[in-house]
C-alpha cells in the first residue's frame, strides 16, 4: 500500500501542477514567482511536420507574387525545409515566458478561442517574431490555426498553418518607391476541402 500512495500521490501533484494556468517558481530567496504557460507552439508544429512526413501525399506549392500566380509539386521532405520559418525561434514557455504576454478570449465571429502574444517590453535584436496567435475550437478543444507576424527592417513575413492542412509565408516588402512587394507561398498537403 505505500507503494501504491509513494507512486499516485506525486503522480497527482505532477498532473495538477502541470494542468494550472499558471505555476510558481522559486527563486534563490525561495520567494515565489508567478509564470504563466506559453503554448508550445514549434514543438505543435514539429508534431504536424511528423504526421505529413507519415502520410503519402505529394504536396502542392502554390507561388504568388503580386499578381501573378505559378505551383509547383514538392517532394514531401521539401514541407520541411519550407516550414523552417515556423521553428524559429523556440516559441514554448522557457523561451518566451520573459519576452511574451498572454490575451485571450472566445471569438465568436470565427469560432474559436484565440491566444494571442505580445511583447511584454522591447525585443532583443536576435528576436524576429513580434506576434503569435493560437486558435483553439471550443467544441474539440484541438488547436486549428496558428498564425506569426516576423519582422525585420523593411520585411513583414506572415506566417499561417492550418491544422492538418496547409501553411503559407506572406513576405512583404518594403521598396523604396513606396510600395509593397507581396509574395506568398502556400504548401498544401490536404486537398479534401
Amino acid at each position: 500500500m505505500q507503494k501504491f500512495f509513494a507512486v499516485v500521490v506525486p503522480f497527482f501533484i505532477i498532473f495538477f501542477s502541470a494542468c494550472s494556468g499558471k505555476k510558481a517558481n522559486t527563486t534563490s530567496t525561495n520567494i515565489p514567482v508567478q509564470t504563466e504557460n506559453i503554448f508550445p507552439v514549434t514543438d505543435f508544429l514539429k508534431g504536424q511536420l511528423r504526421i505529413i512526413d507519415s502520410m503519402g501525399v505529394t504536396p502542392l506549392k502554390i507561388i504568388s507574387v503580386d499578381a501573378k500566380t505559378d505551383s509547383l509539386w514538392l517532394k514531401r521532405e521539401d514541407i520541411r525545409k519550407n516550414a523552417t520559418p515556423f521553428l524559429t525561434p523556440v516559441i514554448d514557455s522557457a523561451n518566451m515566458y520573459s519576452l511574451f504576454s498572454e490575451k485571450s478570449f472566445l471569438d465568436q465571429t470565427i469560432n474559436a478561442f484565440t491566444f494571442s502574444y505580445d511583447p511584454k517590453k522591447k525585443l532583443p535584436d536576435s528576436i524576429k517574431i513580434t506576434h503569435w496567435d493560437v486558435y483553439m475550437n471550443p467544441q474539440t478543444n484541438t488547436i486549428d490555426r496558428i498564425y506569426m507576424v516576423k519582422e525585420n527592417a523593411d520585411t513583414t513575413t506572415q506566417l499561417t498553418w492550418l491544422v492538418n492542412k496547409w501553411y503559407s509565408i506572406r513576405t512583404i516588402v518594403q521598396l523604396t518607391n513606396g510600395q509593397p512587394q507581396i509574395k506568398e507561398e502556400k504548401i498544401i498537403w490536404n486537398f479534401d476541402d
